[in-house]
């Protein structure tokens, strides 16, 4: 799975953060705090580098590489894929690291500025200078209090009902939870309209969408539209949310997130309700103080003048767990077996294994651990017996169809001639 669209952010941990220099001078100070004020934008906590390794490159230099060694090792490829997968997940686990190093940036900043006040009291700054650091300090910490709350909240629901896609969880979490953390603490920041997930059916699109918005709203879900209505019935229900969504911001200054499930029922290029659509996703961040949650099996049919820049900002393929997707996935059922000694990896692996009939997706894994628990099985060896009998959910020709929806899609939506 990638989030598509997204920048993501990075902080070298080896770099101090803070670049004052207090030796008693007040001109050492000054230049410090002119420093930092470029530095952190005046409020701002998005002042963190950009990552040197995008995880988007690691995943396409991964699948290169696979298939260089695929097409010169027909015959024996397992010791060098084992030593391809080796080097890949140690530059996924470097990339969780810069994530995680994000984090602690926050609170060092924290650390950084209260130096910072303490000296301008000491060396009577400008009022003017004195509050501007004041602000930065406030806006860190309550989006650090928001933070802190949701993962409280959501201990058991949001992403964390989710296994697998670490990656993919952090780059939501910088560029778009935060965001909205952000915007609820009074920083001035851009909300995206909207975003889409999209993938074969069964592999986690609303369950993500859904984790998404938990994740944001203290684990309640989104507003859910009844997307079985007629057109018109619809965005009926849709006016009456957005009303209640700009009520509820001038009180809380919650934003409402808004889910479309199938939403090319609605966004194909025929629709009646296209236009009537499109203002309302335009208008929806800044007017309407909502964000649409947006999925979709057959992303090819949406409009191209849906999936512009500044409707759908963010683009999420939920395709087929890969093998690292596959591991967690496996491991988060089956470890509810209490069978000492399963082997997850053997367990992925078969999982993983291709097969003309079609691949497992993570509602597939799910239905097998369904039925190993009813089956009385007590081994490794009896949860792949199961597997190899199964048929995978997500047949060939399907999985075809999907990867052609999904390049028509990345060129710029349904062609609407």
């Amino acid at each position: 799975m990638k989030v598509l669209n997204i920048q993501s952010y990075s902080h070298n941990p080896n770099k101090a953060q803070n670049s004052a220099s207090f030796g008693g001078v007040f001109s050492a100070f000054r230049e410090s705090y002119e420093g930092l004020s470029k530095k952190f934008k005046g409020g701002s906590v998005d002042y963190f580098e950009k990552f040197e390794e995008n995880k988007d490159k690691i995943d396409e230099d991964y699948e290169t590489e696979r298939k260089k060694i695929e097409d010169k090792h027909r015959l024996f490829p397992g010791r060098h894929l084992r030593r391809l997968d080796d080097v890949y997940k140690g530059q996924k686990d470097a990339w969780r690291r810069d994530q995680e190093a994000f984090e602690e940036a926050k609170r060092q900043h924290l650390k950084d500025i209260q130096l910072m006040l303490d000296q301008a009291e000491k060396y009577n700054l400008t009022l003017e200078e004195v509050n501007k650091l004041k602000s930065n300090f406030q806006v860190t910490q309550s989006v650090l209090d928001l933070a802190q709350k949701q993962q409280k909240a959501n201990s058991n629901t949001g992403f964390s009902k989710i296994a697998g896609y670490e990656s993919e969880k952090a780059t939501l979490q910088n560029n778009f939870i935060n965001k909205v953390f952000e915007e609820q603490s009074g920083v001035p920041v851009d909300i995206p309209n909207a975003i889409l997930f999209f993938g074969p059916t069964g592999t986690g699109k609303t369950t993500f969408a859904t984790a998404l918005a938990q994740e944001i709203k203290e684990g309640r879900e989104p507003v859910i539209i009844d997307m079985t209505n007629e057109p018109d019935e619809i965005m009926e229900e849709i006016e009456v949310m957005t009303r209640r969504a700009r009520k509820d911001f001038a009180k809380t200054k919650e934003r409402t997130l808004i889910l479309l499930d199938e939403v090319e029922g609605i966004a194909h290029k025929d629709s009646e309700v296209l236009d009537e659509l499109k203002a309302k996703i335009t208008k929806a961040s800044k007017e309407d103080k909502c964000t649409y949650i947006m999925t979709s099996n057959n992303p090819h049919l949406i409009s191209k003048d849906i999936l512009t820049p500044d409707r759908v900002k963010f683009l999420v393929d939920v395709d087929p767990p890969d093998e690292e997707n596959t591991l967690a996935v496996s491991e988060y059922y089956f470890k509810n077996l209490e069978i000492s000694g399963l082997d997850y990896d053997k367990i992925a692996k078969e999982f993983s294994k291709p097969r003309p009939d079609g691949v497992f997706s993570n509602s597939g894994i799910e239905n097998i651990y369904k039925t190993a628990c009813t089956n009385g099985v007590k081994s490794t060896e009896d949860i792949v017996a199961l597997i190899k009998k199964a048929k995978p959910n997500i047949t060939q020709d399907d999985l075809a169809k999907y990867e052609e929806s999904k390049a028509t899609l990345l060129k710029g939506g349904a062609t609407d001639e």
